[in-house]
């Protein structure tokens, strides 16, 4: 069975008069509609060609000064019907979420040592080459030391940008890496007139600090918009009851 793909939320919009890498739909109950499309393996070769096109769109979708609220990819209904239940259903989510987003844009933060990964959490094999029992938990003790000290770091880290740009920014997002060499991950949710202020800031915080970075932005707001889409099989549960 061929599924709809959804691509996100939009508020107060009737038509998206824009040139898009595929073609989109609206579906509309009141002040919110789903933005949805074909199943993108109907229309792209490879998940990396979509990818593309999805960026593209977005960036389209900015020039507009529309807010979207970005669905996590992968959620898709079986018939466009279901998608009035599923905005009946989030109604009061979806407008809490764009009263916070509106006017304000997302910009992505990947921050390493650049000396060595930082932080990072040792993933070497507990078991590998253990003579005895002993020797296993005294390894675990100083996995969890290790850990915790890694993760204490990171925080640190993730406060001090925090800190120094809560002027600019309306929340921030952040996400401790697992591996080594992976850097710490942070979106920033900034209102549209303060991303000059905001990019300036920044640029100068990461010319005084040891990190590498690699930002982008502006984009939708990824991080600061979504919420736990609950399955099809409860939303056409739920309807049967709404009379």
């Amino acid at each position: 069975m061929k599924r709809l793909y959804l691509l996100g939320f939009i508020r107060n919009c009737t038509d998206l008069t824009s040139k898009l890498p595929f073609s989109t739909e609206l579906t509309t109950l009141g002040a919110h509609s789903v933005i949805w499309s074909k199943s993108p393996k109907e229309i792209f070769t490879t998940k990396q060609e979509f990818l593309g096109a999805m960026l593209q769109w977005f960036e389209q979708i900015q020039d507009l000064q529309l807010t979207v609220l970005p669905i996590q990819s992968g959620v898709s209904v079986s018939k466009e019907v279901h998608l009035v239940e599923l905005l009946r259903a989030y109604k009061c989510e979806l407008d809490l979420c764009f009263d916070k987003v509106e006017g304000c844009s997302e910009y992505c933060l990947t921050i390493t040592n650049k000396n060595q990964g930082f932080p990072y959490i040792a993933h070497t094999p507990l078991n590998e080459n253990v003579q005895s029992g002993k020797e296993y938990l005294a390894r675990m003790r100083i996995r969890h030391q290790l850990h915790e000290k890694e993760v204490l770091q990171a925080r640190a880290v993730i406060s001090r940008f925090y800190l120094r740009l809560t002027p600019w920014i309306k929340d921030y997002w952040s996400e401790i890496p697992q591996v080594r060499e992976a850097g710490i991950n942070l979106g920033f949710l900034v209102p549209n007139s303060f991303q000059q202020k905001f990019s300036s800031e920044l640029q100068t915080l990461l010319d005084e600090t040891d990190f590498t970075d690699e930002w982008t932005g502006p984009w939708p707001p990824f991080h600061f918009s979504s919420f736990a889409l609950k399955p099809e099989s409860f939303l056409l549960h739920e309807s049967l009851n709404w009379g």
